[in-house]
């Protein structure tokens, strides 16, 4: 019997072992608000080592199962959810991962308290903060659009204790990404009611108690303008589903736990949220915040694995020596720490961004360009973090049981929520074509790239502000002719040093060897021919021209070309080198 046993991992309270995470938030808030949100964040990493931790484990081995006929053969279409994912919901729901933005404790700075929060309890959550993140969400689309459907909902959304839980249904089997081809039809039925019809291909979160839904009106039309945003309960009072048929659950990648379900909508009872009309520009505020929820999420993943693989390093030997004291794992797991804090600067400074609007102290036409970034960046740089991170840990990051692949298969769906990488490059591209979006993205970037905190204007961000489009596009591409300008005059410079090298080279090889320089003449250099004795002549041609002219750059003869003046240079030839 092998006596060996390898130590295995532990997880520690990230707010307290996790520098960068501690440092992130600290550099952001004011003295003030971290020194109150600390026992929140504290409170969390604690939470998320005990109780969590069982929670997430059972729940991620326990999937929802499917239930669609009853034992006396009745259609009920039910959805068996292990009570431990159930239970790690109300957890978050407790915490205030929904209200305390809403609660305003914190003001403009709500947001980070929030997101600081969450990226605490994510790595124990086994995906649980999906139907959360739809309900915050849901939240901010009902206050912005619909006063009255706020005041029904909001409340029940928000509350800490007992609160209902929102989904998010866009996805089709036409569209994807694309909504402007959704086929969901919603037909009036009087009274401000409206029916829907059509099926929603991936709907996460089917155990919430109201989802919002994109539709087309009958008669509307085609294309996305012709959309609008309906709000549905998901049950009637009697606990059957409001005109709604389970298809099936989706077989997925990761987010074992997380129930996701392609339904079909035949008559389901809907409200449209702020009228006919308008329905993806009213769901651009979800997106925002939802996208902040995948990226803080990707921190958590790496977050989470790099606190396991640094004190695997403390503990497994290899060698003689600990991993840790090992340069090139080191190396390996600095390389990661540095795309870590890279990261957190940025989805913090997101969720900052996105409480300063919601505050009116922000910039929203910043918000276009750095959000939808933000949550691209993050999302793949996750994916290439946590697969070294399993790779650190040799043949224990490759099996099930350790639980570390699933930081891998579950790091890959925020590629995919709100939003593809590709579909979040056209976003971006989409709004630097609208009036003053690129002068407030330029401007943010010079202020941080001069060293200006972000309430410090720079001389670039006077410059930008104020600017037309006309002018910012002028701006813009004589910013690019400059920078392609800049390259031709690098490019001619270096082929005079190239020809300058040239000539020297051939200088140097004349004092040294002259047999092997070309014809005095000044001609052409060519492969030499055997060079007969002429008869009748009392000379001889001694003297040969290089088998294989070259230049010194491109190692291949070329042509000279003519001066300015006209006058031709001499060719600089060497032997090819060996």
């Amino acid at each position: 019997m092998d006596p060996f046993l390898q130590d295995a991992p532990q997880a520690s309270n990230r707010f307290r072992a996790d520098a960068t995470l501690r440092n992130t938030l600290e550099r952001i808030l004011p003295p003030e608000v971290f020194a109150d949100a600390s026992p929140l964040f504290d409170d969390m990493g604690e939470h998320a080592l005990g109780e969590m931790r069982a929670l997430a484990q059972h729940a991620e081995t326990h999937p929802p199962v499917h239930v669609p006929i009853d034992a006396w053969g009745r259609r009920v279409d039910r959805i068996d959810v292990d009570p431990a994912w159930l239970q790690l919901v109300k957890i978050g729901q407790d915490a205030g991962l929904v209200a305390i933005p809403y609660e305003d404790e914190f003001g403009e700075h709500s947001r980070v308290v929030q997101f600081g929060v969450i990226d605490l309890w994510n790595p124990s959550s086994a995906t649980a903060g999906c139907p959360l993140s739809m309900t915050d969400a849901a939240v901010r689309v009902l206050l912005n659009e619909d006063e009255d459907l706020a005041k029904a909902y909001v409340p029940k959304l928000t509350a800490r204790a007992n609160a209902w839980t929102s989904g998010q249904w866009m996805t089709e089997k036409e569209g994807g990404s694309d909504v402007g081809r959704t086929g969901t039809l919603a037909r009036e039925a009087g009274d401000g009611w409206w029916t829907l019809h059509g099926t929603k291909w991936f709907t996460s979160a089917t155990t919430a108690d109201i989802s919002l839904a994109l539709a087309r009106p009958e008669g509307a039309g085609e294309g996305s303008r012709a959309l609008s945003l309906f709000l549905l309960e998901l049950r009637n009072p009697d606990g059957t589903w409001n005109g709604i048929a389970v298809r099936r659950l989706k077989d997925k990648l990761g987010t074992k736990a997380l129930p996701t379900a392609e339904l079909d909508l035949d008559g389901t009872a809907a409200r449209a949220i702020g009228g006919i009309g308008r329905g993806v520009p009213k769901v651009a505020p979800m997106l925002n915040i939802t996208r902040i929820w995948a990226a803080i999420g990707s921190l958590s993943a790496i977050g989470g694995g790099l606190m396991l693989a640094r004190d695997y390093a403390n503990k497994r030997e290899a060698f003689g020596r600990k991993l840790r004291d090992l340069p090139v794992h080191r190396r390996w797991i600095a390389r990661i720490a540095a795309e870590y804090e890279a990261a957190n600067v940025l989805g913090y400074r997101a969720a900052l961004l996105l409480g300063q609007i919601e505050h009116a102290s922000g910039d929203a036409d910043l918000a276009r360009v750095v959000i939808p970034l933000t949550k691209m960046a993050i999302a793949r740089r996750s994916v290439w973090a946590t697969s070294n991170l399993i790779e650190s840990f040799g043949g224990a990051g490759y099996v099930e049981d350790t639980g570390l692949p699933r930081l891998l298969r579950d790091a890959h769906v925020n590629c995919i929520w709100e939003g593809t990488t590709s579909v979040m490059a056209l976003d971006v591209l989409r709004a630097l074509r609208a009036p003053g979006v690129p002068g407030a993205f330029l401007a943010d970037v010079d202020a941080k790239r001069l060293g200006h905190g972000p309430h410090v204007s720079s001389r670039a961000a006077v410059r930008g502000r104020g600017m037309g489009a006309r002018q910012e596009r002028r701006r813009t591409h004589g910013d690019r002719g400059r920078a392609l300008r800049g390259r031709a005059v690098d490019r001619r410079r270096a082929a005079r040093r190239r020809r300058r090298d040239g000539r020297a080279g051939f200088r140097h090889q004349r004092r040294i060897a002259p047999w092997t320089s070309p014809s005095a003449s000044g001609r052409s250099p060519r492969r030499s021919r055997p060079f007969k004795q002429r008869s009748g002549s009392s000379k001889s041609r001694s003297r040969s021209r290089p088998r294989w002219p070259t230049t010194r750059a491109s190692g291949r003869w070329s042509p000279r070309r003519r001066s300015p003046t006209g006058n031709r240079k001499r060719r600089a030839a060497t032997w090819p080198a060996s």
